[in-house]
């Protein structure tokens, strides 16, 4: 469902093509202005505010995690260590349970095991590699008090990327029970007095970059705005490490090969 005219949308096209002007007034290559509050909630393994447009909308990240048995899991969730989900307020007089909402949280949370979840070693959310195998298993939820719509899309990748450098998890104490010889664990601060600064590990992830850019005519524009997302005819979604390409995931129209070489630069150059 289009929240535009068709006189909107030339509108739009006109600004961008003829006067070289984005509707918010940013430059190509420049991300919409924001606000991060870390540790906004308690008992999570990281939480996160975003605040945007002004102070006017907002973004919530939360971790939480559970302490898993590798027998306990599930066949298929063999390396499956963050689950990712994204709910929102809704969708215009559309509602939660429609099918656009449905296929835009699907898209979201799909490009985001892609592009970011999928390229970080979750190495360091394992325990022990003997018995008992102990891993934790990270729950990232993500709640927009705001429509939801893929013009977000390169705000909840960076507010992903920052709730996850902030994880902090419990520390385990792992003994062997003397009556049975089976081993045991539980938490450290359970066991010892201590801060709760000494009773937490930070998890040091290496997460990648997410980049959005609409193409219109031929043109790149970094996070696009809804407008921008209305009237292009082709997106990009690019997921970064150290200045190399990752993943680039096109959506839309086929794009001139030109561009991608275009990307490469223009993320270097991002980057420094």
């Amino acid at each position: 469902m289009n929240l535009y005219s068709d006189n909107e949308i030339a509108f739009f096209k006109q600004l961008l093509l003829d006067f070289d002007v984005r509707v918010d007034g940013r430059n190509e290559m420049e991300i919409r202005k924001y606000d991060i509050e870390h540790n906004i909630i308690n008992n999570c393994f990281s939480s996160l505010k975003m605040i945007y447009n002004n102070s006017k909308n907002e973004i919530i990240f939360t971790i939480k995690g559970e302490l898993v048995k590798e027998e306990d899991k599930k066949e298929n969730e063999s390396n499956l260590k963050i689950i990712i989900n994204i709910d929102s307020m809704g969708m215009t007089n559309r509602g939660p349970n429609s099918e656009e909402y449905k296929i835009i949280k699907n898209k979201m949370e799909s490009l985001i095991n892609k592009l970011m979840i999928s390229k970080i070693n979750t190495d360091s959310l394992i325990i022990n590699k003997n018995e008992p195998k102990l891993f934790w298993k990270l729950y990232l939820d993500i709640f927009v008090f705001d429509d939801l719509r893929m013009s977000l899309f390169q705000l909840i990748s960076i507010g992903v990327k920052n709730t996850l450098l902030n994880v902090k998890v419990p520390k385990m104490i792992i003994f062997k029970n003397e009556i049975d010889d089976k081993f045991e664990y539980d938490l450290k601060k359970n066991y010892e007095d201590l801060t709760i600064e000494d009773s937490e590990e930070k998890i040091n992830f290496v997460v990648p970059n997410i980049y959005v850019f609409s193409i219109i005519n031929n043109c790149l524009y970094l996070d696009p705005s809804d407008e921008e997302m209305i009237i292009t005819p082709s997106s990009l979604y690019i997921s970064e490490e150290n200045k190399s390409i990752l993943n680039i995931e096109s959506i839309g129209d086929s794009v001139e090969p030109i561009l991608y070489t275009q990307i490469g630069n223009i993320i270097k150059n991002i980057n420094s």
